[in-house]
């Protein structure tokens, strides 16, 4: 244990004693007292620091901690009545006064500094125990949080190579070199940013208008694919990949189950310290909300949860023709 870890910890006993001291001084005037009555003091102070630390690091930790009730009640008794005869006969000695009357106010005393100084090792105790459970609670999110973004790498490239993989059965080799080439650097964002907790606002939004540029390539000219983004006047930082899983789904969901006329719009605001990102997409008509559900959505839906608690929204919106999806981030 260094110095500074015996001052933390001796610190809280020298406060205590400390402000006992000053409780007696307050109640009397100690310029007129004499070597006795100093002598006197000192020898109260060490009679109930002694039965103090006895109750608090030998009776209560080995009995009353373990819940052997009658155990504890019997030797505090013992402690308490001990500590008082040993204090009444200590002043008795020294002032002749009847050591019954000092006796019944020492139990008094005894009793009451080790009430006090129990309650404050109950207190004690009590906020250690809260502080370990939130560290292991904050483990234990980390974990997950780790957990859920390693999920959306392999999810991210599973999408891209079966996209991929249709351009190559297509003998749409250019196509594919494009890809492969924007898909090395995509690839460098998600393992950089899997190592952040928070991210620049602004390269999420240039990794969102790559991951487009990359799906522009293989859809037909017939998809109008649009993203807007306004209100950025100053650079944020965010959790990082919170918006391809919606990204991602747009396209799984909607893109690539219509032919013809089919839409992708995406739009990212920030007004104040409220951040907004909307995807609308076009459906067919057998187009069903329980598809949606899938597992990036499920991922974001978890991820949201443990980063901004009560601090975001995720709302969905489904018409004949649309389907659409608000997130809403209060930075």
């Amino acid at each position: 244990m260094n110095i500074g870890k015996k001052i933390k910890h001796i610190a809280p006993h020298l406060i205590g004693w400390g402000a006992l001291f000053l409780a007696i001084a307050l109640q009397n005037d100690l310029s007129e007292w004499e070597f006795e009555e100093y002598y006197s003091i000192i020898g109260i102070f060490s009679f109930i620091a002694l039965a103090t630390y006895i109750n608090l690091y030998l009776l209560i930790p080995r009995y009353l901690f373990l819940k052997k009730y009658k155990h504890y009640a019997s030797f505090v008794s013992l402690l308490v009545l001990a500590t008082a005869l040993l204090i009444a006969f200590w002043l008795s000695e020294l002032d002749r006064i009847d050591w019954f009357s000092r006796f019944i106010a020492s139990i008094i005393n005894v009793v009451f500094v080790l009430l006090m100084t129990s309650g404050a090792k109950f207190l004690f105790e009590y906020l250690q125990k809260i502080i370990k459970l939130k560290e292991i609670e904050n483990k234990q999110l980390k974990a997950e949080l780790n957990l859920l973004k390693a999920q959306v790498n392999p999810h991210f490239l599973f999408n891209t190579l079966n996209n991929l993989y249709g351009l190559i059965t297509q003998n749409n080799n250019q196509k594919a070199a494009e890809i492969i080439f924007k898909l090395a650097d995509l690839m460098r964002y998600l393992l950089e940013s899997s190592k952040a907790d928070k991210v620049s606002l602004n390269t999420e939004i240039q990794f969102l208008e790559d991951y487009l540029s990359l799906e522009k390539i293989r859809l037909s000219n017939n998809n109008a694919i649009k993203f807007e983004v306004s209100g950025i006047d100053s650079d944020f930082f965010i959790a990082p990949l919170l918006f391809i899983p919606l990204v991602e789904n747009t396209f799984k969901h909607g893109l690539n189950t219509i032919s013809t006329d089919s839409f992708a719009h995406f739009f990212l605001s920030v007004q104040g310290n409220d951040l907004f990102f909307e995807a609308v997409n076009s459906v067919g008509k057998s187009f069903e909300i329980s598809e949606r559900v899938g597992i990036g959505l499920e991922n974001l839906r978890k991820r949201l949860h443990l980063i901004y608690p009560d601090k975001h929204e995720l709302d969905i919106e489904q018409t004949t023709h649309q389907f659409k999806v608000i997130l809403h981030i209060q930075l």
